[in-house]
């Protein structure tokens, strides 16, 4: 679908905004740059005796660009939800005076965690939440969906899904996720944290590009990244508290030399200089790798259905960490860091070549999500947790100089984000290992935490540990003695690096958008932004079905299922369950595990009947009731399991809300929720592998089977602890990206896809009247 001449549905004006066609059809009516403005504003978490913001007023014109920085916890995310008029009274207590929005999308939030940020199943569809909200029509929701996409630069057709993507990517499509609704003012926690160097280059010059006119207002531990791109430098201490505030030049004449560098502007990384052992160690390497070489995660060759390996990820990797020394990881995002880790850990095995790492009791690991590892109900035990660690007075220490004493009877998982991360740290320091692993270990630490971090490494190494970290922090990087870049072993480059274009300048005219038929960038050039629905991996001739169509045959065979009174006849009703299965199936292993608990539901129906009826246990009549029982309820299920794999949840919510017109709200919050299910087994996964790292896994124990059985019930209830902490934080943070997309006042929506009715549904609606008449058919043929 061609565009035109526009941007969101208008012309784009010489200073980038943006903005809906006019009531009257007659031309655009841009949305400006709106001003920002808290007044005497104080806010306390219902979880929290102090505030997080204690009396502030903050005055934002239209049109400014804002930096916020200030050390970790002094409220600088809350802030810009302030800003964004998102506090959620319900959950705390609000004072004063903090203006809301006009208009749906008016404000755009971007979060630091972009994955928390992601809400539709695919690119097209997520870009496409905020026009919905706004109750656009399907033809200016692709306007909207296809300028967005080009005007951030994502670069990738509508249909892929984003929860493969890169951090980047993801990052991008969240900012074009709160383009397409316009905003007067864009505010951003921490854009670039978790990007490498190059990538995140790439990704604040899409968002200088796209800014304009617009209010600007970015989060930021780094000043002097930001510095050069902003007209105000506001410095936060505790409780959002200002410090300072004024022109970059003013606030900034003394810089800290020690201050963070930013990944987009600090030196290059690859220019630094690696010297392959650290002064003063020798000896046998703590950690040994010999032409090691990684292959790709298996994957099934989707044509022809059998199991392929991709070509490897990383080749000859030679690496040696002696004791006392520091070694890091570099390269690109998604060049292999963390499968290189997982390698090293023992989680998985290599390609090729030799390795040799300590014992597992002599291993550490920290995470990049540290509340994974947490299994304590407090602070002091959460140290002391592994069974690795033996010294409570070490335990103690490193309480102290980590700067948690304080917090030390508190709750892990009520920590801030830098707090966590420290107190993971010291956790697996506790353990007094051989060999420290850490995944992106200063991500989010301001400069005196990280200062306190490097320390607490410093410490580490001087008593003989080894530390080996993946990250893209050039001052971790400058403090390694031992260098491993991946980029130069086949590690491959994210796309974003790849198409990172050179900044724009702090000053002058505002670069405009480009028109919705010209794409901002080499790579959008070659996507379709044409929305349609998901791609799914491996396709199955059920997938064409409406999804109310998917639902009458589950419902039929349900209501089938009250005519089996015998076991001849439930036989033969499974028989044609059986027969129309292929239709459904998307592999034998897939379908084997979803048929799994309902065999064993059907097996444990057969004993409960045998068990309660009147007859004798070990006559066949009863047995042959129990069997009558158990075809019954795997004909009541087993359709239904079957052909809800081909349930798709944004096509479901296309057909509740846009066909049925059930109330819009209600159905796209439930839609959301089923697509971030998704990601559930990835995280249970992380969680299971971070208590196995820190030995705290369930043994089997022949000769202890109580002892071996309670252990492992407290691993599961720890496991879905923190899973549960998990969803809620991540829901609370998807809530929040929504609710800054429109979706909190959108009282009337509109579906960017229609849910049509093909030919394929007359076949599918057959099937289930089918499934319904059949037992009824049987039962009357065979006399019942």
């Amino acid at each position: 679908m061609s565009a035109g001449p526009t941007v969101l549905g208008v012309t784009a004006g010489a200073d980038g905004t943006l903005g809906d066609a006019a009531p009257d059809g007659t031309g655009p009516a841009s949305h400006a740059a709106v001003p920002l403005a808290l007044d005497a504003v104080t806010w306390t978490p219902s979880t929290r005796s102090r505030p997080t913001i204690d009396d502030l007023t903050l005055h934002i014109p239209a049109g400014q660009r804002v930096l916020l920085t200030g050390p970790s916890g002094g409220g600088k995310s809350t802030v810009l939800r302030a800003l964004t008029g998102l506090l959620d009274t319900s959950t705390g207590d609000l004072a004063g005076d903090a203006t809301g929005p006009t208009r749906p999308g008016e404000r755009g939030l971007l979060l630091q965690q972009p994955l928390h940020a992601l809400i539709g199943g695919s690119v097209g569809r997520d870009a496409a939440f905020g026009p919905e909200n706004a109750a656009l029509d399907r033809e200016e929701i692709q306007r909207r969906v296809t300028s967005a996409l080009h005007a951030a630069r994502v670069g990738l057709d509508a249909a892929t899904s984003p929860w493969d993507l890169s951090g980047g990517q993801q990052q991008r499509l969240a900012l074009a996720g709160s383009l397409a609704l316009d905003p007067g003012a864009l505010l951003l926690d921490e854009p670039l944290s978790m990007l490498d160097r190059p990538t995140a280059r790439a990704v604040r010059a899409a968002i200088l590009d796209v800014v304009g006119d617009r209010t600007l207002v970015v989060a930021d531990h780094d000043a002097d990244g930001w510095a050069p791109h902003v007209d105000r430098v506001i410095v936060l201490g505790a409780q959002a508290h200002v410090l300072a505030d004024g022109a970059p030049d003013d606030v900034l004449e003394q810089p800290d030399p020690a201050a963070t560098p930013d990944p987009a502007t600090a030196p290059d990384p690859t220019a630094m200089p690696a010297p392959a052992r650290a002064s003063g160690t020798s000896g046998t390497p703590v950690l040994s790798l010999s032409r090691v070489s990684i292959a790709r995660r298996r994957r099934r060759d989707e044509a022809r259905g059998k199991r392929t390996i991709a070509s490897p990820l990383l080749e000859g990797i030679d690496l040696a960490v002696p004791a006392g020394c520091v070694a890091v990881l570099t390269g690109p995002s998604g060049s292999g860091k963390t499968t290189l880790l997982r390698t090293i850990l023992g989680l998985a095995d290599p390609a090729g070549g030799h390795l040799e790492r300590p014992e597992p009791s002599r291993i550490a690991f920290v995470p990049q999500e540290p509340e994974h590892s947490f299994v304590a109900r407090t602070v002091r035990t959460e140290v002391t947790a592994s069974p690795w660690a033996h010294d409570p007075g070490l335990a103690e220490s490193l309480l102290q100089r980590a700067d948690l004493g304080h917090l030390s009877d508190a709750q892990p998982f009520e920590l801030s984000g830098g707090e966590q991360r420290r107190l993971a740290i010291i956790a697996a320091l506790a353990q007094e290992p051989a060999l420290l692993v850490l995944d992106e270990p200063t991500v989010g630490l301001d400069q005196e935490r990280r200062t306190q971090m490097f320390a607490l490494l410093e410490e580490a190494t001087a008593r003989g540990c080894a530390v080996l970290a993946a990250t893209h922090d050039p001052d971790l990087i400058t403090r390694a003695h031992v260098r491993l870049d991946l980029a130069e072993h086949g590690g491959t480059r994210d796309d974003d690096a790849q198409s990172a274009s050179p900044e724009p300048a702090a000053t002058g005219t505002a670069l405009a958008l480009a028109p919705a038929t010209a794409p901002a960038s080499a790579s959008a050039s070659a996507s379709d932004t044409t929305l349609r629905p998901p791609r799914r991996p491996r396709p199955a001739p059920a997938d064409v079905l409406n999804p109310l169509t998917t639902i009458a045959i589950a419902v039929a065979a349900a209501v089938g299922s009250f005519a089996i009174d015998r076991w001849q006849l439930g036989l033969l009703s499974c028989v044609l369950v059986a027969v129309l299965a292929p239709l459904a199936v998307r592999g034998v292993r897939s379908t084997a595990l979803r048929l799994i608990p309902i065999a064993l539901a059907a097996v444990g129906l057969c004993w409960s009947t045998v068990l309660a009826s009147p007859l004798p246990v070990f006559s066949g009549t009863t047995w042959l009731l129990g069997l009558k029982e158990a075809l019954r309820i795997g004909y009541f299920v087993a359709p239904g399991v079957l052909i809800f794999a081909s349930l798709d949840p944004t096509r479901l919510g296309d057909a509740l809300g846009g066909r049925l017109r059930l109330p819009g709200r209600p159905v796209a919050a439930s839609v959301a929720g089923l697509v971030r299910a998704g990601l559930t087994a990835d995280v249970w996964e992380r969680i299971m592998t971070s208590r196995r790292l820190r030995g705290l896994g369930a043994r089997r124990d022949l000769r202890h089977p109580l002892r071996s059985g309670a252990a492992l019930v407290r691993l599961l209830a720890s496991c879905t602890l923190a899973l549960l902490v998990d969803a809620v934080r991540g829901t609370e943070q998807q809530a929040l990206a929504m609710d800054a997309r429109g979706f909190a006042t959108a009282q009337h929506r509109t579906w960017a896809l229609p849910s049509p009715f093909t030919r394929g549904d007359l076949v599918g609606l057959a099937a289930a009247a089918l499934l319904l008449a059949a037992p009824w058919v049987l039962r009357t043929v065979l006399g019942g």
